[in-house]
């Protein structure tokens, strides 16, 4: 019987100095029934060379005009022809070849089950040094208080997205966000306990941190989560001040160390 399709879908503008270990990272998976979409922002740079070095694999792809993240996402949803849908950014890529079969058996332990994510590894840019390890089994209150769904390890049903509906037009740098809200209302995630990707730390959200985390409280509360609102809210000015400080890079640190010694 063949294995379920999977649709990975990648948005990028701009992105020939990664996108190409992102699209190797797809095409070396040891899962036999996987398709990716690369949704281009009408690019200038290399990136559509790169795109059409690798047309008529595994991969297809559409370069035109967008208005943003959020859009691109849609157009990619509508080609996709999967059971299983992924998001993985030009600058992330798969930490492993068994990542997308390990998700898939996951998924096969039950029906019920209609999302699987994983853990993140951040790196640093240049050094490709490990900065953090994000993603925990968590409950679905403490995830949608501090968001330990690293959007890069989700994998979902078809017919979540189909439930749920795309990101938000309204959310630039948290519409992943507010999708996981969504979603968290519908569904329980699955913890899968391996690094499932690698992040680099100079990504959208990464650039634009102090709005990031400002549209997050506004989502909780547009989603009618006061408490976690008012508490998210004060958690995000603490962690504007230690970032402006030069310390979440040692908190990280502290909390991988603990981590690591099951703490």
């Amino acid at each position: 019987m063949q294995s379920p399709l999977v649709s990975i879908i990648t948005i990028s503008r701009n992105s020939e100095r990664h996108i190409e270990q992102t699209i190797a990272s797809v095409a070396g998976q040891d899962y036999p029934n996987i398709e990716h979409i690369v949704v281009d922002g009408s690019s200038t740079d290399g990136t559509l060379g790169i795109l059409m070095k690798y047309s008529g694999g595994i991969v297809r792809w559409v370069s035109e005009p967008d208005r943003g993240p959020g859009d691109a996402i849609k157009k990619g949803l509508k080609m996709a022809t999967g059971e299983g849908i992924a998001l993985l950014n030009s600058d992330d890529y798969y930490a492993d070849t068994t990542v997308v079969r390990k998700v898939m058996v996951a998924f096969e332990r039950s029906a019920d089950i209609r999302m699987v994510y994983g853990m993140v590894r951040c790196i640093e840019e240049e050094s490709g040094d490990t900065i953090m390890l994000w993603g925990r089994d968590r409950e679905p209150s403490d995830i949608r208080r501090k968001m330990c769904l690293p959007t890069p390890s989700v994998f979902s049903r078809r017919e979540l997205w189909d439930e749920v509906g795309p990101y938000s037009d309204e959310y630039e740098y948290a519409d992943d966000y507010e999708w996981a809200i969504r979603a968290l209302k519908v569904t329980r995630p699955y913890f899968l306990d391996h690094v499932v990707a690698c992040m680099r730390s100079n990504g959208r959200s990464h650039r634009n941190y102090r709005q990031g985390l400002a549209e997050m409280a506004r989502a909780l509360k547009e989603h009618g989560y006061h408490t976690d609102y008012v508490r998210v809210t004060l958690r995000n000015r603490v962690r504007i001040v230690l970032r402006e400080l030069g310390l979440m890079g040692f908190i990280y640190k502290i909390r991988m160390s603990m981590s690591s010694k099951g703490l």
